[in-house]
């Protein structure tokens, strides 16, 4: 269905400048459910991680697609990266600091997350580690959602996170929040959910610091919120959960979850700031969880 006959070979991919849109699916696993994008394939390229395409759709904008599963889009992104950001930032202690907070992003090669903390005078220090140099570069050339990778406070760092935080340099300099934007945990990804990884990333942080990542979508994924939040939980002692929808995820609901190991809480905002999809009313409302996502969640206690 790419199209890749009326495609170009550049020096990293084929480059699709006029090809006629065809149907695009998305299958998820196990093989019954089917995301439908009717398309047309601008650019591919197969790195030494994974197959990247990125899509225009009439409504969608840029669709961003990692291994056949969408990514971002250009038209819905903003719910995704805002609220992943924000949320932690205001609600945690950083938002009473008026300076020097560190954050480390860790993939997140799409750039928004970049974009959104780089929205906070007080980040003082960003550290951007991404595995696969190709999202990156791709994204910043057909998506444009990025942030400023020239700003003084980044450092895009191309390396395997899980190495990248057992190295010297993230030991000797912690960081106040961590945001994990990993891939499902499948194959070389699963680690990145392991109590290992997050044990490693609590040596990353200051005191007070907190550690963010999502954890998929409960009505398909149920086991991934459950056990995450146990791993979470084993490292950290206090787990918030709270959830967003974006609307080009199959079955669209998709929970986040905060750990840190003092106690305090998120989910009322410290400082006022509105986005264009974050408020202060969304913020408290993202933490009503349903029933099912409750008992998920009272399940992973006993793991």
């Amino acid at each position: 269905m790419s199209n890749v006959n009326s495609c170009r070979k550049s020096s990293k991919g084929l480059d699709c400048t006029t090809p006629q849109p065809q149907w695009w699916y998305e299958t998820d696993d196990p093989a019954s459910i089917r995301l439908g994008l009717h398309m047309t394939l601008l650019y591919a390229e197969e790195s030494p991680y994974q197959k990247l395409a990125v899509y225009e759709h009439d409504i969608l904008g840029r669709v961003l697609v990692l291994d056949d599963i969408v990514q971002t889009t250009q038209a819905d992104e903003f719910i995704y990266h805002e609220m992943f950001v924000h949320v932690p930032i205001l609600g945690g202690t950083f938002a009473m600091r008026s300076e020097g907070i560190d954050v480390l992003i860790i993939g997140g090669g799409d750039g928004g997350i970049l974009r959104e903390v780089l929205r906070h005078p007080f980040v003082s220090r960003v550290v951007m580690v991404e595995i696969d140099e190709a999202v990156v570069r791709v994204s910043r050339e057909y998506l444009g959602i990025h942030g400023n990778y020239d700003d003084p406070r980044v450092q895009l760092v191309i390396d395997d996170a899980f190495h990248y935080i057992q190295s010297h340099e993230a030991l000797k300099h912690p960081f106040d929040l961590i945001l994990v934007d990993a891939t499902d945990p499948v194959g070389p990804g699963k680690i990145l959910y392991s109590e290992a990884f997050y044990a490693h990333l609590d040596r990353c942080l200051k005191p007070n610091g907190l550690v963010v990542r999502h954890l998929g979508l409960p009505f398909l994924q149920g086991e991934v919120l459950q056990e995450g939040v146990a791993n979470l939980k084993r490292v950290f002692g206090t787990v918030q959960v709270y959830r967003i929808t974006v609307p080009t995820y199959i079955c669209g609901e998709m929970a986040f979850a905060a750990a840190n190991r003092e106690g305090y809480r998120i989910d009322v905002p410290q400082k006022r700031f509105e986005a264009r999809f974050y408020n202060e009313q969304v913020h408290q409302a993202a933490f009503a969880l349903p029933t099912y996502w409750q008992h998920l969640i009272a399940g992973s206690h006993s793991q």
